[in-house]
């Protein structure tokens, strides 16, 4: 019943942005590839589609054609994920409607696994279930309208969790950063409420090192506090990333994750290499991602895990 429920709403809304007729002549007609497979024309008729929706909305929010190529797009992520005892799979989805005739400041945001509120204490991936149509169909979305203030570095969301019965939610953000050539910092301060979930807090700062332009590293911390669960969950990263050539690249992580109600105490610790490959062209990747885990309730004995994800990127700006 969820996912007919999911499916209904979210097709219901893309009926309703597509008969916006005015927009059909906003987006240039592109020629299709005379042996182009099957794969690849339904690539260029959705994200022609994503293109005609944005540029729609935003003409119907402003009262103005849209007069350039839309940034909206779609991202897609799943896979199997392979344990020592058994395997699962995920499925990911997040989508970014850009109104630039809204002077850039009004979003429209649909992601995947919306009632995952706590990225600090997750292991794995936030989506994981039995396999990747369970996750696909399991997962829960939301929908949100993101207004941005970029002059004092600052968003606000006002949304739904796309689940029965709706759950509203608002967050506001802070953002404050400064690259420096070499290297830069960011720190973000947020707010957040849900219906079902309480009121809650978060704070993160980053720093990175960019010796070379295919190579960079850093760290980062965060740390939330939630007030309907009463305790702190804090989360350390030290990651490292290179570029192999146009095609390659590996990123390196290594995490420590927190939690208590007055004080942080150490609850796990993982790390892990991801090898991207593209594929075709800047739109379709795969990822390989090896883990091992320890946590502190299995004295930090050593889980491994294998990742496998597709990456697939949709809207006009992955047509050229």
């Amino acid at each position: 019943m969820r996912c007919h429920f999911h499916c209904c709403l979210l097709t219901g809304g893309l009926l309703v942005l597509s008969n916006f007729g005015y927009a059909d002549d906003l987006v240039e007609p592109l020629e299709e590839e005379p042996d182009s497979a099957w794969w690849q024309s339904t690539h260029t008729n959705v994200s022609r589609t994503i293109g005609r929706w944005s540029n729609s909305t935003d003409a119907f929010l402003s009262g103005k054609d849209s007069d350039g190529q839309s940034d909206s797009f779609v991202r897609m992520r799943f896979g199997p994920i392979f344990e020592e005892e058994d395997s699962s799979g995920f499925f990911d989805f997040s989508a970014r409607m850009k109104l630039p005739n809204t002077e850039k400041r009004l979003r429209f945001v649909i992601e995947s696994n919306g009632d995952s509120i706590i990225p600090e204490n997750e292991l794995g991936e936030s989506s994981q279930q039995g396999s990747v149509v369970e996750s696909a169909f399991k997962t829960s979305f939301s929908a949100a309208v993101n207004f941005v203030r970029e002059d004092l570095g600052a968003d606000f969301d006002a949304g739904v969790l796309v689940d029965f019965p709706l759950d509203p939610f608002m967050r506001l953000r802070f953002n404050q950063g400064h690259d420096h050539g070499g290297w830069r910092w960011y720190q973000k301060q947020e707010g957040f409420a849900y219906y079902s979930k309480g009121v809650g807090a978060r704070y993160g700062v980053s720093v990175s090192l960019y010796p070379q332009d295919r190579f960079h590293y850093g760290a980062d911390f965060s740390v939330v506090w939630l007030d309907q669960e009463g305790e702190f969950y804090g989360r350390e990263n030290v990651f490292a990333y290179h570029a192999i050539d146009d095609k390659n690249s590996m990123s390196y992580q290594l995490s420590f994750l927190q939690s208590g109600d007055h004080s942080l105490e150490p609850d796990s610790f993982l790390y892990n290499v991801q090898y991207e490959r593209r594929l075709y062209r800047d739109w379709l990747s795969v990822q390989l991602k090896p883990q091992f885990t320890h946590e502190a309730e299995d004295d930090y004995q050593g889980k491994f895990s294998l990742t496998m994800a597709l990456v697939i990127l949709l809207g006009p700006q992955y047509l050229k």
